[in-house]
């Protein structure tokens, strides 16, 4: 889906489904929550603007209110997150990541189930997006990430999916033409 009437067509034929969000969203969503205006003081939402921010959040709004995540994807969250902010803001910001988890859906995949994966998707995936796919399958999700090929690699797998980069490019066209 890249339009927000994709979003909204779909929710209406499907009904509202549980959200996955990938790292970068997921980023760009703690981020955003805490200090809105900092989203461009970080490398790993420098790319995203407040309006982002705020498009992100009228998407969650389309979906079940428990977002859902894997161990992965917070554990990559974990380093980014670790890696551009630092102390005394990283203390503040992780005890509010920490009270919002308390919220979120952890859906665990296995090691198990992820190396019955073949090798040629991990290697391109890694098992952080490949955990994402398999949770998607799992509990009927819809991924929302801004990587391109995730995307790519859950339309061939038919899992619902949001291209937060497409939306984002829709949305600016949509506000520009007004």
């Amino acid at each position: 889906m890249c339009t927000l009437d994709e979003i909204i067509l779909f929710r209406q034929t499907k009904g509202k489904k549980k959200l996955i969000l990938d790292t970068n969203v997921l980023l760009l969503l703690f981020i955003g929550m805490n200090d809105i205006s900092s989203l461009s003081k970080y490398g790993c939402t420098q790319k995203y603007t407040e309006d982002d921010y705020r498009l992100l959040l009228k998407i969650l709004g389309f979906f079940e209110s428990e977002i859902v995540i894997t161990p992965h994807t917070i554990a990559e969250f974990s380093n980014f997150f670790k890696r551009d902010i630092k102390n005394p803001k990283l203390h503040h910001y992780m005890v509010m990541v920490m009270d919002k988890l308390k919220n979120y859906k952890e859906e665990y995949i296995s090691l198990k189930e992820l190396l019955k994966i073949e090798v040629k998707a991990l290697v391109s995936f890694g098992f952080p997006d490949m955990s994402i796919i398999e949770a998607a399958i799992k509990i009927d999700a819809v991924i929302l990430t801004d990587e391109v090929n995730l995307c790519d690699h859950a339309n061939l797998k038919r899992i619902p999916n949001i291209r937060f980069s497409a939306l984002r490019a829709a949305n600016v066209l949509a506000i520009s033409s007004r």
